[in-house]
């Protein structure tokens, strides 16, 4: 049997198809063990007199994923129970222990004392770390009333758990400059000079041996992973990796946050520094709207504080001039054996403007395959 349990809205640009990256699912076994966990504290705080709970408290009970319902994506969550005339007594325990969750997260939104022990609250380790930029999943309480868990929020319930470290999911780029194949680890030194050691897998191996012996060619990953951070949000540590990737040379993001360190004057005292906003939109644009087929631009800055893209095809030049404040592209194609000249203006704001530019791309491409 089971019975309607718990049905949180996750509410980002992953789930507006209402469906659940396979990712998360990680961050709700981790909610079941913390359930779990604040049944036991909740059953004794009722009952003082038992100095220990049974071994075998809540094993009747699992949670169940019964569907993903529409509105963003809303995960329906059942408890489940062996058949009988009724639900095991421990039931009302793990109902009490949701809803101290979502009151606990209800008062960190609002800075509020919070209800349960910093010691439970390191289970926010991991319930949540999967969430990116803006995402929040949403609980409503016993009045209907919301209570959201953004990044934010469980960085708020880590501090209040007084753990001196606590782990992020992200993408690190950098360097691999050591491997130890006895201890199956490896180092990444980041750009700014930090030095993170990392677990070593035999599925990664390859990737990380062919890494360091490119190292002093400047050879970058990027490296999917889990960090240790301390309680001034510095990086201590890797403590797992799910995927490493060679970094393409002229991969846009890395060449737009070396741009994104210009200072007025970068040009004998004149050049302007491109916007940071802008470069993060454009960067976001790229990645978004650029044909992952075509070939990546050489990225330079303006002395406007544009950024220019140019790519050399066969007898072909072309570049692409973007004016960060209006999002605005100039595009220009000479070609250098015929005099051949293109020159096309687009608002880099429409995505149906990138897929006019990837096609101009594209057709220089046929041309000289041709």
């Amino acid at each position: 049997m089971n019975i309607e349990f718990l049905k949180p809205r996750l509410d980002g640009g992953r789930f507006s198809e209402h469906a659940l990256p396979l990712e998360l699912l990680k961050d709700f076994s981790a909610l079941e063990e913390m359930i779990v966990e604040i049944a036991k504290w909740k059953f004794r705080e009722n009952h003082p007199e038992r100095e220990r709970i049974s071994r075998g408290f809540g094993k009747g009970l699992e949670l169940q994923l019964a569907g993903i319902e529409k509105g963003s994506a809303i995960p329906e969550i059942r408890l489940a129970f062996a058949p009988m005339l009724v639900p095991p007594f421990e039931t009302i325990y793990f109902e009490q222990a949701r809803d101290a969750i979502i009151e606990t997260i209800a008062c960190a939104e609002q800075c509020k004392p919070l209800p349960l022990p910093s010691e439970l609250l390191g289970y926010f380790d991991r319930f949540g770390r999967g969430l990116r930029g803006n995402e929040f999943i949403e609980f409503l309480d016993k009045n209907s009333q919301p209570a959201r868990l953004t990044l934010e929020t469980r960085k708020r319930l880590i501090r209040a758990s007084k753990a001196e470290e606590w782990t992020e999911e992200m993408p690190l780029k950098g360097r691999i400059f050591e491997v130890d194949q006895v201890r199956m680890s490896f180092e990444l030194e980041l750009k700014d000079g930090t030095k993170l050691k990392a677990p070593l897998t035999n599925q990664h191996l390859d990737i990380v041996l062919e890494a360091s012996t490119g190292f002093r060619k400047g050879m970058q990953v990027t490296v999917q992973c889990v960090v240790k951070k301390d309680r001034q949000d510095h990086l201590r540590s890797i403590e797992s990796v799910e995927h490493i990737s060679p970094l393409d040379p002229l991969d846009v993001e890395s060449r737009l946050e070396e741009l994104a360190e210009l200072q007025n004057g970068w040009l004998d005292g004149k050049g302007i520094a491109p916007n940071g906003d802008g470069l993060l939109w454009l960067t976001k644009e790229f990645d978004v709207n650029f044909s992952p087929v075509l070939p990546l631009p050489y990225l330079y800055p303006t002395a406007e504080g544009g950024v220019q893209a140019e790519w050399s095809i066969g007898n072909w030049e072309a570049s692409l001039e973007v004016n960060l404040d209006k999002k605005h592209g100039e595009w220009h194609a000479f070609n250098v054996k015929t005099n051949q000249c293109f020159e096309q203006s687009w608002d880099l704001s429409d995505s149906n403007a990138w897929q006019a530019f990837n096609q101009k791309l594209e057709a220089l491409i046929s041309e000289e395959v041709a």
